[in-house]
């Protein structure tokens, strides 16, 4: 196994205390663009992901209404020039064919969508031509014969031997031009001060610092979740792939994405959740400079900028929760603290009927996935009514109630 630290202080990314976020939104949202002024995707299979990449944003515009048909959860904004569509994928739904359908979905309610970037986190590939480390950053490119992303699930048979299915042009000309651009500028984030590692590779060279490094190269997409390293190592002989994860090759063909993952394990004996809402988080501030160096086909705001732009090492500090309980780190803790500070009805009966009159489907009640998207739609509400609870909400939290 390659060397990892475990950090001092838990990450989550998906939530921070009520009243901060209260206080945040009330700073941050905007009125909502026109549908086809969101020309960038942002796609995040896991809750902790879409979490990230919210607290990535320059300018919080809000969950739209629902499509007819929709199936995942949308969130709007800003990242520099570029609007963006955060989409959060149902709650346990993962792999190839799940991500093949939320891109159609996706395309289908945002017409004019021109990019788009799939964020979060993988299981990196250590070896002595790549020395990566939990928390670390992979990027896919082209390398050798290589586009990029390879389906490790779809085979090409040919003549003596089986080969391994590539997806051509997987990501979109100007992010592979940006990504060449941020390349250069040997990009570098912040790791969390951490003890010494209690294992190290046999390749373990890289002097020992706190900043995530960013790895360019080949991406390994498939269904399976790999947890042997001996597995790993016999898919990683051609190639020389970085990185394993599970929806790039779905995507590929539908919409031309960048594929950038913080690394959060190894894929063998020893995978675990530890690492995983710190690498969402390193992953996420890379995409955000990743736009910051993409230049808008056309750019359109409408609202406030943050209140004090922030560089890229800030904003994953940033990320480090305040939060005094383990409640205030868990989804329904949130949702719960921040009705209680609204003084409304905070029962799951409650959250159950808000969900159901305000159209809100993302995963089941009480799930980490309904509460998360509670909490959003509950801060839009809010924040339009200067960080106050609003009759709507009452009501619909109610048992007489009303909609939306």
């Amino acid at each position: 196994m390659a060397p990892g630290r475990k950090a001092d202080t838990p990450l989550d990314v998906s939530i921070t205390t009520a009243e901060d976020r209260i206080s945040a939104v009330a700073h941050i949202n905007s009125p909502m663009l026109d549908i086809n002024d969101y020309t960038v995707a942002w796609l995040c299979p896991l809750y902790f992901e879409a979490g990230a990449a919210l607290f990535m944003l320059d300018e919080y515009h809000g969950v739209p209404r629902r499509f007819p048909g929709q199936t995942v959860q949308y969130h709007l904004g800003r990242v520099g020039q570029h609007n963006v569509v955060i989409v959060g994928f149902p709650q346990g739904e993962i792999g190839i064919g799940v991500a093949a359908s939320i891109a159609t979905e996706v395309k289908r309610d945002f017409p004019h969508l021109e990019t788009g970037m799939l964020i979060g986190v993988a299981a990196g590939i250590p070896s002595a031509a790549n020395d990566i480390r939990l928390g670390d950053v992979v990027v896919a490119v082209p390398t050798g014969d290589s586009s990029g992303v390879i389906g490790y699930d779809l085979v090409n048979i040919e003549p003596e031997r089986i080969r391994l299915k590539q997806w051509q042009d997987a990501t979109h000309p100007a992010l592979r031009s940006a990504i060449s651009a941020l390349r250069a500028r040997s990009t570098l984030l912040l790791r969390p001060s951490t003890p010494p590692p209690t294992s190290f590779s046999p390749h373990d060279t890289r002097p020992s610092g706190d900043k995530p490094v960013v790895h360019y190269g080949c991406i390994l997409s498939g269904n399976r979740v790999v947890k042997s390293a001996a597995l790993r190592d016999e898919m990683a002989q051609a190639n020389n792939p970085i990185a394993i994860e599970m929806e790039a090759a779905g995507i590929m063909n539908r919409l031309r994405v960048a594929v950038i993952r913080g690394v959060s394990d190894f894929a063998d004996v020893e995978k675990n959740d530890d690492w995983q809402f710190y690498a969402a988080a390193t992953a996420a501030a890379y995409a955000k400079e990743l736009l910051l160096c993409l230049s808008p086909l056309r750019a359109e705001t409408g609202g406030l900028p943050h209140p004090s732009p922030r560089i890229i090492e800030n904003i994953v500090s940033d990320l480090t929760l305040k939060s005094s309980t383990k409640t205030d780190r868990n989804p329904t803790g949130a949702v719960v603290n921040l009705l209680k500070v609204l003084d409304l009805d905070s029962s799951p009966e409650a959250r159950a009927r808000l969900a159901r009159r305000w159209s809100v489907f993302v995963g089941e009640d009480g799930s980490a996935a309904r509460n998360i998207a509670l909490h959003g739609v509950i801060m839009d509400e809010v924040a339009k009514n200067d960080g106050r609870a609003t009759a709507n909400l009452a009501a619909a939290l109610s048992v007489a109630g009303n909609r939306h």
